[in-house]
């Protein structure tokens, strides 16, 4: 019963283990009350010439995240549901700005 409690705990902990084993690549961030992982193949990788961030591609990542995340699914007005993800990104601009004034 211990070595199958194990193991249920190592897949949680290690989700994508067949993904890792076919070549994928993940990187795993969070704060205090959630956790993300990013994954991706190699094709995605090599589509971004300059990767300055570890992630590739990050706009189509935070793109597909933020458009993927509305809890309406679609029933919503279009320019209301656009009104969610530009002030997510207003938001996220003005902390990057205050985050940039701590080195100025």
């Amino acid at each position: 019963m211990f070595e199958e409690d194990v193991r249920a705990v190592l897949a949680m902990m290690r989700p994508h283990a067949r993904e890792r084993l076919m070549g994928w690549k993940e990187y795993r961030t969070g704060g205090p009350h959630f956790r993300v992982t990013v994954s991706w193949d190699d094709s995605f990788e090599r589509t971004n010439v300059v990767q300055p961030l570890v992630v590739p591609n990050m706009t189509d990542v935070l793109e597909n995240l933020l458009v993927g995340s509305s809890r309406e699914n679609g029933d919503l007005p279009p320019k209301e549901e656009f009104d969610h993800y530009r002030s997510v990104v207003r938001e996220l601009y003005k902390r990057i700005n205050e985050m940039e004034q701590c080195y100025t």
